[in-house]
């Protein structure tokens, strides 16, 4: 299977309508082009250590989507550590109802996140270069946003500590975790929903497990949001 081809794009909507979420395939094929620019520049700059083209499809956008559900209608989305686009780009792809800020302290991946919006032709969308301690303390990004995604930290407390800053009153922390890691076992454990305190705030949580399709490797959903109750969906699979 080589990426873009019709074989991957088919296994992107299958794989997001095995999570419950529909992708059309003009969206399939603008995570085809995406994907292609990737792993051309990963040539050069070190933006994944994923290339296998059934992994990029699942590991990487499949997976990303996974989340768009639990985001409300028109929100503010900050994608903080973003990489090479996940997972702003495939929901950005997917809702384009979405305003996303791409967030890397990285140059050369924000150079690349830059082009990739340009070239694919997306809206409403934009890649910042900075440190999100800097960016947190700025008026132009602090308390804007109502909802801040990752997939890039290796633990919920720094997850929390380093972008709680960013949320508007209201707005939630949204985690996608791999297989739970040892300073989040107390955490993803849990089988209530109950408040839990992570860098000296009280946060109300919800936690979706699943399966990735295809290559059946554990996931989590982690939503976290500050003194409040969540009425989201709450699954176990």
């Amino acid at each position: 299977m080589k990426i873009d081809s019709e074989q991957w794009r088919q296994t992107v909507i299958e794989g997001a309508l095995a999570l419950g979420l529909a992708v059309s395939v003009d969206q399939a094929r603008t995570m085809g082009r995406h994907a292609l620019e990737l792993l051309q520049w990963n040539r050069t700059t070190n933006l994944t250590a994923i290339t296998d083209p059934l992994e990029v499809a699942v590991k990487h956008y499949v997976d990303a989507v996974a989340a768009a559900s639990w985001i409300g209608d028109s929100a503010r989305v900050l994608d903080a550590g973003s990489g090479g686009g996940f997972p702003g780009i495939p929901l950005k792809i997917v809702r384009p109802d979405l305003s996303v800020t791409l967030v890397d302290s990285v140059r050369k991946k924000v150079s690349f996140l830059k082009y990739a919006i340009r070239t694919l032709g997306l809206s409403g969308i934009h890649a910042v270069h900075g440190r999100l301690e800097d960016l947190g303390v700025s008026p132009h990004y602090r308390d804007r946003f109502d909802l801040v995604v990752c997939r890039a930290f290796s633990s919920l407390e720094d997850f929390v500590t380093v972008t709680a800053a960013f949320l508007a009153p209201g707005g939630s922390l949204l985690a996608l975790k791999g297989r739970e890691a040892d300073h989040d076992h107390q955490a993803l454990n849990r089988t209530d929903a109950g408040a839990f305190t992570l860098g000296g705030t009280s946060f109300s949580m919800q936690i979706h497990r699943y399966r990735l399709p295809f290559l059946g490797a554990q996931r989590s959903l982690v939503l976290l949001t500050p003194g409040s109750d969540v009425g989201g969906p709450r699954t176990e699979v």
